[in-house]
């Protein structure tokens, strides 16, 4: 080849720095990483916030020290990237970012870091539990305060819609968010809902449903009170559901009762 002809390098540094560009916007976009906001990233979460952490959530109190840490940057990252809002009539405090953060950070903290980017802001209300569907329609996730709050007053008396309505929205995003779509491995989510499906077909057979098919059933929801249960009453959902309690020991990735060791990603 003419020395005119040969290649010039600087085709193969421009072809890396796309490609290695296209992968850093797509991890971004995936794991809610705003360039704007990368140096409060950086930043620990403040000791009042930490405080509220050791004061108000049992779960991050038996965690290891290691853990912890990660729980806390997890806790950061949340409340750098989401907006909170409420009605009128209710102030939000720093206690109510720190446990809806917390919260949703215990659903996912064994799995990839998750924020609900398809949801554009936390919303504090009055109001009752609200269904996928508005949640979608709405692009926010609706806390009732008083409700949560109550949830977490009591970790192990099988109370905690914090949970459920924060599972949903995980949920939603798993299925409409094609950039999260790999937030729970398929088959392991797959084999717990086969699981239920089984469950389910057999209590309704039996006349005891309210539900005359099993296509009427909220799968959705059934995924959000079994994340509820799971982490509230582990014991009495294993003494019960074995199967299913161990299938979303592998959906999670954590075990509350401890027979089962996973790593955290």
């Amino acid at each position: 080849m003419a020395p005119d002809q040969k290649t010039s390098p600087w085709w193969f540094i421009g072809t890396v720095i796309v490609i290695v560009s296209a992968i850093i916007i797509n991890q971004c976009i995936i794991y809610e990483i705003h360039l704007s906001k990368i140096f409060r990233y950086l930043l620990p979460l403040s000791s009042s916030r930490c405080a509220i952490l050791e004061e108000r959530f049992y779960y991050y109190n038996r965690l290891s020290k290691d853990d912890q840490r990660a729980f806390r940057k997890r806790v950061h990252h949340f409340l750098v990237n989401k907006k909170f809002t409420s009605e009128d009539s209710i102030e939000i405090t720093e206690e109510m970012k720190v446990m809806i953060a917390a919260a949703a950070t215990l659903i996912m903290f064994h799995l990839e870091a998750y924020y609900l980017s398809h949801f554009d802001a936390i919303h504090i209300s009055n109001n009752e539990l609200e269904s996928l569907q508005h949640m979608h329609k709405a692009k926010e996730v609706e806390i009732p305060w008083d409700d949560f709050r109550a949830g977490f007053d009591s970790f192990h008396d099988g109370y905690n819609p914090g949970l459920k309505i924060l599972a949903m929205a995980f949920t939603l995003e798993h299925q409409l968010n094609n950039l999260s779509s790999k937030m729970f491995r398929f088959n392991r989510y797959y084999d717990l809902m086969q699981l239920y499906k089984n469950e389910a077909e057999k209590y309704i057979a039996s006349g005891k449903s309210k539900y005359k098919e099993y296509s009427e059933v909220d799968r959705n929801e059934y995924f959000a009170v079994a994340v509820e249960y799971f982490f509230e009453r582990p014991g009495h959902f294993y003494a019960n559901q074995p199967a299913m309690y161990i299938a979303l020991t592998k959906v999670l990735r954590q075990d509350p009762l401890g027979m089962y060791t996973y790593k955290r990603k």
